[in-house]
Protein backbone atom coordinates (compact mmCIF):
# COMPACT_ATOMS: atom_id res chain seq x y z
CA UNK A 1 0.00 0.00 0.00
CA UNK A 2 1.61 3.38 -1.01
CA UNK A 3 0.62 6.65 0.50
CA UNK A 4 1.03 9.50 -2.39
CA UNK A 5 -0.46 12.11 -0.34
CA UNK A 6 2.31 14.74 0.04
CA UNK A 7 2.45 15.84 4.27
CA UNK A 8 0.89 19.05 5.26
CA UNK A 9 3.69 21.53 6.66
CA UNK A 10 1.39 23.32 8.91
CA UNK A 11 -0.22 20.08 10.08
CA UNK A 12 -4.24 21.47 9.51
CA UNK A 13 -5.16 17.76 9.10
CA UNK A 14 -3.85 16.34 12.47
CA UNK A 15 -6.07 14.60 14.54
CA UNK A 16 -5.36 14.02 18.61
CA UNK A 17 -2.16 11.72 19.50
CA UNK A 18 -1.61 8.25 18.63
CA UNK A 19 -3.15 5.95 21.52
CA UNK A 20 -0.61 3.82 23.45
CA UNK A 21 -2.52 1.18 26.18
CA UNK A 22 0.08 0.84 28.88
CA UNK A 23 3.11 2.23 29.40
CA UNK A 24 5.90 2.33 26.96
CA UNK A 25 7.85 -1.17 27.43
CA UNK A 26 11.15 -0.89 25.06
CA UNK A 27 12.19 1.02 22.29
CA UNK A 28 12.19 0.44 18.19
CA UNK A 29 15.10 1.57 16.23
CA UNK A 30 14.66 3.50 12.82
CA UNK A 31 18.05 2.76 11.02
CA UNK A 32 18.06 5.02 7.58
CA UNK A 33 20.56 6.65 5.00
CA UNK A 34 19.70 8.66 1.83
CA UNK A 35 20.30 8.45 -1.58
CA UNK A 36 20.09 11.17 -4.77
CA UNK A 37 20.66 14.54 -4.66
CA UNK A 38 17.40 17.35 -5.31
CA UNK A 39 20.00 19.37 -7.63
CA UNK A 40 18.66 19.97 -11.18
CA UNK A 41 22.41 18.72 -12.23
CA UNK A 42 22.81 16.00 -10.70
CA UNK A 43 22.40 12.58 -12.43
CA UNK A 44 19.78 10.80 -10.38
CA UNK A 45 16.19 11.24 -11.16
CA UNK A 46 14.57 10.72 -7.41
CA UNK A 47 15.55 11.11 -3.83
CA UNK A 48 15.10 8.51 -0.95
CA UNK A 49 15.23 8.70 2.42
CA UNK A 50 15.77 4.36 3.33
CA UNK A 51 15.86 2.22 5.73
CA UNK A 52 15.13 -0.66 8.66
CA UNK A 53 13.08 -0.07 12.01
CA UNK A 54 13.64 -3.23 14.42
CA UNK A 55 13.57 -3.65 18.13
CA UNK A 56 16.30 -2.44 20.01
CA UNK A 57 16.88 -5.30 22.10
CA UNK A 58 17.68 -7.36 18.49
CA UNK A 59 20.28 -4.50 17.44
CA UNK A 60 23.21 -6.59 18.67
CA UNK A 61 21.97 -9.72 17.18
CA UNK A 62 21.66 -7.65 13.88
CA UNK A 63 25.16 -6.04 14.16
CA UNK A 64 26.42 -9.91 14.81
CA UNK A 65 24.73 -11.83 11.92
CA UNK A 66 25.37 -8.61 9.26
CA UNK A 67 28.98 -8.92 10.44
CA UNK A 68 29.32 -12.43 9.76
CA UNK A 69 27.44 -12.31 6.17
CA UNK A 70 30.43 -9.69 5.29
CA UNK A 71 32.63 -11.85 6.41
CA UNK A 72 31.84 -14.93 4.37
CA UNK A 73 31.17 -13.10 0.92
CA UNK A 74 33.79 -10.82 1.24
CA UNK A 75 36.63 -12.28 3.17
CA UNK A 76 39.23 -10.61 0.83
CA UNK A 77 38.05 -7.48 2.68
CA UNK A 78 39.84 -8.03 6.02
CA UNK A 79 37.51 -7.67 9.36
CA UNK A 80 34.15 -6.50 8.74
CA UNK A 81 34.52 -4.10 11.20
CA UNK A 82 37.27 -2.23 8.97
CA UNK A 83 35.24 -1.62 5.92
CA UNK A 84 32.04 -0.07 4.70
CA UNK A 85 29.48 -1.63 2.26
CA UNK A 86 28.44 0.70 0.10
CA UNK A 87 25.21 0.52 -2.40
CA UNK A 88 27.58 2.12 -5.30
CA UNK A 89 29.88 -0.63 -4.75
CA UNK A 90 26.84 -3.80 -4.69
CA UNK A 91 24.04 -2.85 -6.66
CA UNK A 92 25.60 -0.77 -9.93
CA UNK A 93 24.35 -2.89 -12.99
CA UNK A 94 28.43 -4.17 -13.69
CA UNK A 95 28.33 -4.64 -9.62
CA UNK A 96 25.18 -6.46 -9.38
CA UNK A 97 26.16 -9.27 -12.23
CA UNK A 98 28.53 -10.48 -9.07
CA UNK A 99 27.49 -13.48 -7.67
CA UNK A 100 29.02 -12.78 -4.43
CA UNK A 101 27.24 -9.72 -4.26
CA UNK A 102 23.66 -11.22 -5.27
CA UNK A 103 24.26 -13.85 -2.73
CA UNK A 104 25.22 -11.23 0.50
CA UNK A 105 22.57 -8.91 -0.07
CA UNK A 106 20.30 -12.15 -0.11
CA UNK A 107 21.48 -12.85 3.14
CA UNK A 108 21.06 -9.54 4.37
CA UNK A 109 17.30 -9.68 3.12
CA UNK A 110 17.14 -12.85 5.29
CA UNK A 111 18.66 -11.40 8.46
CA UNK A 112 16.03 -8.45 8.02
CA UNK A 113 12.86 -10.99 7.86
CA UNK A 114 14.27 -12.92 10.41
CA UNK A 115 14.46 -9.98 13.56
CA UNK A 116 10.84 -8.83 12.41
CA UNK A 117 12.35 -5.35 10.80
CA UNK A 118 10.36 -3.52 9.08
CA UNK A 119 11.58 -1.95 5.52
CA UNK A 120 10.78 1.65 5.18
CA UNK A 121 11.62 4.37 2.03
CA UNK A 122 10.49 7.84 1.61
CA UNK A 123 11.10 8.87 -1.81
CA UNK A 124 10.52 11.91 -4.17
CA UNK A 125 10.71 12.05 -7.98
CA UNK A 126 12.57 15.13 -9.05
CA UNK A 127 10.06 15.11 -11.85
CA UNK A 128 7.25 15.88 -9.72
CA UNK A 129 8.83 19.03 -8.59
CA UNK A 130 7.02 22.26 -9.22
CA UNK A 131 10.37 24.27 -8.77
CA UNK A 132 13.94 23.72 -7.86
CA UNK A 133 14.63 22.33 -4.31
CA UNK A 134 17.66 21.97 -1.74
CA UNK A 135 17.88 19.21 0.46
CA UNK A 136 17.17 21.89 3.41
CA UNK A 137 13.77 21.37 2.07
CA UNK A 138 13.23 17.40 0.84
CA UNK A 139 15.06 16.06 3.70
CA UNK A 140 12.48 17.84 6.80
CA UNK A 141 9.30 16.71 4.32
CA UNK A 142 10.67 13.16 4.19
CA UNK A 143 11.14 12.51 7.05
CA UNK A 144 8.18 14.31 8.09
CA UNK A 145 6.24 11.73 6.24
CA UNK A 146 8.61 9.38 7.68
CA UNK A 147 7.79 9.38 11.44
CA UNK A 148 4.44 9.79 10.90
CA UNK A 149 3.99 6.40 9.74
CA UNK A 150 6.69 4.98 12.12
CA UNK A 151 4.88 6.04 14.66
CA UNK A 152 2.18 4.04 14.37
CA UNK A 153 4.11 1.05 14.35
CA UNK A 154 5.65 2.13 17.68
CA UNK A 155 2.32 2.70 19.01
CA UNK A 156 1.48 -1.09 17.78
CA UNK A 157 4.28 -2.68 19.29
CA UNK A 158 4.36 -0.17 22.99
CA UNK A 159 7.38 1.12 22.54
CA UNK A 160 8.89 4.74 22.13
CA UNK A 161 10.87 5.52 18.84
CA UNK A 162 14.13 6.97 18.16
CA UNK A 163 15.83 7.25 14.36
CA UNK A 164 19.84 6.95 13.70
CA UNK A 165 21.20 8.46 11.11
CA UNK A 166 24.01 8.41 8.68
CA UNK A 167 26.10 11.03 9.95
CA UNK A 168 26.63 14.13 6.83
CA UNK A 169 29.21 16.34 6.15
CA UNK A 170 27.03 19.03 4.88
CA UNK A 171 25.76 20.67 7.93
CA UNK A 172 22.20 19.57 7.89
CA UNK A 173 22.22 17.30 10.75
CA UNK A 174 21.32 20.09 13.02
CA UNK A 175 18.74 21.32 10.64
CA UNK A 176 16.51 18.37 9.67
CA UNK A 177 17.38 16.93 14.01
CA UNK A 178 15.18 20.39 14.49
CA UNK A 179 12.40 20.33 11.97
CA UNK A 180 12.07 16.49 13.43
CA UNK A 181 12.05 17.24 17.02
CA UNK A 182 9.42 20.09 16.85
CA UNK A 183 7.14 17.95 14.87
CA UNK A 184 7.12 15.29 17.27
CA UNK A 185 7.36 17.29 19.85
CA UNK A 186 3.85 19.64 18.60
CA UNK A 187 2.03 16.54 17.41
CA UNK A 188 2.89 14.27 20.80
CA UNK A 189 4.19 11.31 18.89
CA UNK A 190 5.73 8.32 21.18
CA UNK A 191 9.46 8.76 19.22
CA UNK A 192 12.57 10.83 20.89
CA UNK A 193 12.33 14.85 19.63
CA UNK A 194 15.72 13.93 17.90
CA UNK A 195 17.57 12.24 15.02
CA UNK A 196 20.56 10.24 16.59
CA UNK A 197 23.59 10.30 13.84
CA UNK A 198 25.99 7.99 13.53
CA UNK A 199 29.04 6.71 11.26
CA UNK A 200 28.34 4.64 8.22
CA UNK A 201 31.63 3.29 8.64
CA UNK A 202 31.21 1.39 12.17
CA UNK A 203 27.55 0.90 11.70
CA UNK A 204 26.50 -2.67 9.97
CA UNK A 205 22.73 -0.75 10.23
CA UNK A 206 23.21 2.06 8.17
CA UNK A 207 25.36 0.39 5.88
CA UNK A 208 22.19 -2.15 4.99
CA UNK A 209 19.94 1.26 4.79
CA UNK A 210 22.10 2.27 1.99
CA UNK A 211 21.53 -0.55 0.17
CA UNK A 212 17.75 -0.11 0.88
CA UNK A 213 17.45 3.60 -0.15
CA UNK A 214 20.18 2.45 -3.00
CA UNK A 215 18.03 -0.09 -4.33
CA UNK A 216 14.64 1.41 -4.09
CA UNK A 217 16.42 4.97 -6.41
CA UNK A 218 17.29 2.84 -9.02
CA UNK A 219 13.89 0.75 -9.40
CA UNK A 220 12.60 4.05 -9.31
CA UNK A 221 14.76 5.82 -12.09
CA UNK A 222 13.83 1.91 -14.32
CA UNK A 223 16.97 -0.29 -13.49
CA UNK A 224 15.07 -3.24 -14.00
CA UNK A 225 17.92 -5.23 -12.52
CA UNK A 226 16.45 -3.48 -8.71
CA UNK A 227 12.71 -4.54 -9.16
CA UNK A 228 12.84 -8.07 -7.92
CA UNK A 229 15.06 -7.22 -4.97
CA UNK A 230 12.65 -3.31 -4.28
CA UNK A 231 9.53 -5.46 -4.09
CA UNK A 232 11.32 -8.08 -1.72
CA UNK A 233 12.51 -5.45 0.66
CA UNK A 234 9.08 -3.48 0.48
CA UNK A 235 7.24 -7.16 1.64
CA UNK A 236 9.73 -6.64 5.01
CA UNK A 237 6.71 -5.26 6.84
CA UNK A 238 4.17 -5.81 9.37
CA UNK A 239 0.82 -7.12 7.39
CA UNK A 240 -1.42 -6.04 10.65
CA UNK A 241 -0.42 -2.53 10.14
CA UNK A 242 -1.94 -1.70 7.09
CA UNK A 243 -5.23 -1.03 8.88
CA UNK A 244 -4.16 1.64 11.05
CA UNK A 245 -3.85 5.24 10.18
CA UNK A 246 -1.52 7.68 11.21
CA UNK A 247 -2.17 10.90 13.51
CA UNK A 248 -3.04 12.83 10.09
CA UNK A 249 -5.60 10.01 9.42
CA UNK A 250 -3.44 8.88 6.75
CA UNK A 251 -3.47 4.69 6.00
CA UNK A 252 -0.06 3.39 7.23
CA UNK A 253 2.48 2.19 4.79
CA UNK A 254 6.23 1.57 4.89
CA UNK A 255 6.70 2.38 1.14
CA UNK A 256 5.82 6.35 1.28
CA UNK A 257 5.60 8.70 -2.16
CA UNK A 258 6.23 12.27 -0.81
CA UNK A 259 5.19 13.51 -4.86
Amino acid sequence: MTDTTRPKPDGSADRPPLPVVGPLSDARVLFLDDSGHPAPRHASRAIVIGGFSIASASVPTLHRRIAGAKARFFPEHGHPSQWEVKATQIIRPNTWKRQQNRSFVSECVRILQGLDCTVYTASIKKANMHHPMRQQATMPLQFQALVQHFAVECAHHHDSGLIVMDRSNDGLDAHVSNCVGTYVASHRLPLHPTIYYADSTTSHAIQISDLISGSHRRAIEGDSNMHDLDRTLAAICRTDLSTRRTHTGRHWTNRIVVF
